[in-house]
């Protein structure tokens, strides 16, 4: 066994394991991550956020590179709430200043900004894929695919009830052609300017939130709604992020916290 330093935060309540590595000399396999995420036999949480020097830190450039794992080991190409969780971890350890922190992802540069307890993060824009379904149980609902440097597919619902009906212990159905290294899915109820959603993220589970998925969930639920821009509150069962989708971009903003630090062995 090994021992790892780490801390502990989350963004609405979707939770992270932090592990400092300034020197790039923890390099945790599939198995560690699992490990370490476990939530009877290790830390707990839905990812895992590695710190590391960026590859060319500059004056204008990154510091710092977001290596996010999903619980499950595998690599994510960005996670919203990560990031801004990843933020603030920089700010309270004095490995950043504000008001506004390049951080680099595999999803490329995001550019987090800091204003009191909120976080906000510039996300990119959505990229809209073709419609497809998704299945739970027997029953399948028509969605939207929607990049936001991660696939997600956008299913919107016709009932409260059956949002709070659906089993997301297992992994709804959905075409692997049009999602051949899997897919995040959001069920969405509710119309633009605020909507409520669930979401199974790949390699996870069911999440309390998701950053990316939210942006996903208030570019369509705006589409839906006639409208190419705007601001929509996404209430998730963590708390509630409000995400502003403007031409070029759109910009996510919630809470981001750290609530522990100690010593984990792997």
């Amino acid at each position: 066994m090994k021992s790892i330093r780490f801390a502990k935060g989350h963004g609405t309540a979707n939770d992270f394991v932090i592990v400092p590595d300034p020197s790039d000399e923890h390099r945790l396999t599939a198995a560690e991550v699992a490990a370490l995420c476990d939530r009877r036999f290790g830390v707990g949480g839905d990812g895992l956020l590695r710190v590391v020097p960026a590859d060319e830190p500059g004056p204008s450039s990154p510091k710092w590179f977001m290596d996010y794992r999903n619980a499950d080991g595998s690599i994510a190409e960005m996670c919203g709430n990560g990031v801004r969780v990843f933020a603030r971890y920089l700010l309270e350890q004095g490995l950043a200043e504000g008001p506004e922190i390049p951080v680099a992802t595999r999803g490329g540069v995001k550019h987090v900004r800091v204003t009191g307890e909120e976080l906000s993060v510039d996300m990119g824009p959505a990229s809209f894929g073709p419609t497809s379904q998704a299945g739970i149980d027997g029953f399948t609902w028509s969605g939207q695919a929607v990049s936001m440097g991660n696939p997600h597919l956008v299913c919107h619902l016709g009932e409260d009830e059956t949002l709070e009906a659906l089993d997301l212990h297992r992994r709804p159905h959905f075409d692997p052609a049009v999602f051949p290294d899997g897919v995040n899915v959001e069920f969405v109820v509710g119309a633009a300017p605020r909507v409520r959603m669930r979401v199974h993220e790949r390699g996870v589970g069911e999440t309390f939130s998701c950053g990316t998925g939210a942006c996903a969930v208030a570019a369509v639920a705006l589409r839906r709604a006639g409208k190419d821009t705007g601001v929509c509150e996404v209430e998730v069962p963590g708390g509630t992020l409000t995400v502003t989708v403007a031409d070029e971009t759109i910009h996510l903003a919630g809470p981001a916290v750290i609530v522990a630090e100690g010593t984990a062995r792997v």
